[in-house]
């Protein structure tokens, strides 16, 4: 009776199509993928929530115990980058669907070892690249006067962002057996990582130039002529005083791994103001 069972349920599997409307669920499901966050098992809730779109299919004929057994496997800890997720979701729909129901506990052991290194890959990407440049770039746009600064940074981010999530099923789905099947996933993982760090990092240099103003009105006479610093200090590297001011940043929120950021905004605000009454900036 069960060898049967299993051979329906296999049936149901070859049969399994998936739909534009699948992944349609799916990304309208995620959408609400941290509302159940908790400290016992983080966003395993979310997870099997997501995957619901296509387990309700493919297992709609399952005996309960094979129904049960799958709601359990997704109820299992798991906690990832929740942009980059619906790779990993999509991953999951093809082993899924191309896993024999006897092999499935493995699709268990390929969300626990993915779920790192695509936590680690977003939050390079996402909040340390792409968010900072947006609000970068938004901030910029804001000082400048530009009214559009000030929303620019939520748009373009959650553009991406959720067009990451659109796409990320799909791939997931149809690309992510083939990464595995090759080897190269982690070297694919680095490659990603490492270009989004270098992109931050071009942008950052960029910013500083044309962001940070830092200059000194400060003369000296010199017989008959005058010695302006500032011209002086522009001859030897032209924007030397906000570079240094940010790798003085940079350097401390390095040190204390950010906890002293707020004290760092108002020393420079409480510095800058009794500098600026003596006349040296």
């Amino acid at each position: 009776m069960k060898k049967n069972e299993l051979n329906r349920q296999e049936n149901v599997t070859n049969e399994f199509q998936m739909t534009n409307q699948i992944y349609r669920e799916m990304f309208i499901h995620h959408l609400t993928y941290q509302w159940s966050w908790n400290y016992e098992r983080q966003q395993a809730a979310g997870c099997l929530y997501t995957m619901t779109p296509v387990l309700k299919r493919l297992y709609k004929d399952a005996p309960t115990e094979v129904k049960e057994k799958t709601i359990k496997r997704y109820l299992e800890f798991f906690n990832t980058h929740a942009t980059l997720a619906p790779l990993l979701f999509g991953l999951l729909a093809a082993l899924e669907v191309s896993t024999p129901e006897d092999e499935k506990n493995s699709i268990t052991s390929i969300k626990t070892g993915l779920m790192g290194p695509i936590a680690g890959l977003g939050d390079g990407m996402f909040w340390f690249t792409i968010w900072p440049i947006c609000a970068s770039i938004g901030a910029s746009m804001a000082v400048s006067g530009n009214l559009f600064g000030a929303i620019f940074t939520f748009v373009v981010f959650n553009v991406i962002n959720q067009g990451v999530k659109w796409y990320g099923f799909r791939i997931g789905y149809t690309r992510g057996m083939d990464i595995i099947n090759s080897g190269k996933g982690n070297e694919i993982i680095h490659r990603i990582s490492s270009a989004a760090t270098v992109l931050g990092l071009f942008v950052a240099g960029c910013l500083v130039s044309t962001s940070v103003s830092v200059s000194t009105p400060l003369t000296f006479a010199s017989g008959e002529g005058t010695i302006v610093v500032q011209d002086l200090i522009d001859k030897i590297m032209p924007h030397f005083m906000p570079v240094l001011l940010t790798l003085f940043c940079y350097r401390h929120l390095k040190k204390t791994n950010g906890k002293d950021t707020v004290k760092i905004i108002f020393g420079i605000m409480i510095v800058s103001i009794v500098l600026t009454y003596f006349g040296i900036l």
